[in-house]
């Protein structure tokens, strides 16, 4: 007898999986082109104390990676061991992205240190917690290779247009709400509702395999 062949993902639901990807590399991207620039020129944190900000975020999200990783993969649901964490992180993903660009005044070199690393670092969890359950949930959507080839082809496109909607659209929307500082922030949150509503559109469209969702973790 020969072998079912698996039923294949249509274009519109490839590109709706592909858009978690766009929305992580949307954000990485703003905070890399513009976050420093804003910590400096508008918050008035010094340029030391501004790079290194981002710096304690991305060591706290090499920790957190493979800790999630083992959480998603020990997880047992109704709807998955991948699928529920989409959910769980996107609000906070959007809120934490949006809070990193508030202007908290006259606050210390210290307070404002403190303030925006603390963001940052929730900011990464709240990523952290989307974005390796999600990479682990796409190689088991579909077993076939061409398949999984496809997928990933328009993740790649969706990651490239994560990154030109950072470089083109968070300057020039910053600028139309009155530029400055709370331009900047009126933008962030803006851009921070684009990035949650993705996610429930991904979540929507994925389904896990049952015998991927039971599968034991060593």
């Amino acid at each position: 007898m020969l072998p079912v062949s698996e039923p294949k993902l249509g274009p519109g639901r490839k590109i709706v999986i592909g858009l978690g990807d766009h929305t992580i590399t949307l954000s990485l991207a703003a905070l890399s082109l513009f976050y420093v620039f804003f910590l400096t020129e508008y918050v008035g944190l010094r340029p030391a104390l501004a790079g290194a900000v981002p710096l304690v975020g991305r060591f706290v999200d090499a920790v957190t990676d493979p800790i999630m990783g083992r959480i998603s993969d020990l997880t047992r649901s109704s709807r998955g061991r991948r699928r529920p964490y989409l959910l769980i992180g996107a609000l906070p993903f959007g809120l934490t992205f949006a809070a990193l660009w508030i202007d908290i005044g006259s606050a210390s070199q210290l307070g404002m240190f403190v303030y925006y690393t603390g963001a940052y670092v929730l900011y990464s969890l709240a990523s952290t917690v989307l974005a390796v359950p999600y990479s682990a949930l796409i190689p088991e959507l579909v077993q076939d290779y061409q398949e999984r080839t496809s997928i990933n082809t328009y993740r790649s496109a969706l990651t490239v247009l994560g990154t030109l909607v950072a470089g083109l659209t968070m300057r020039p929307l910053a600028e139309l709400f009155g530029g400055g500082a709370a331009g900047f922030s009126t933008a962030a949150w803006l851009l921070g509702v684009w990035i949650v509503l993705p996610w429930l559109a991904v979540y929507g469209v994925t389904r896990e395999r049952p015998d991927f969702a039971t599968r034991r973790s060593e």
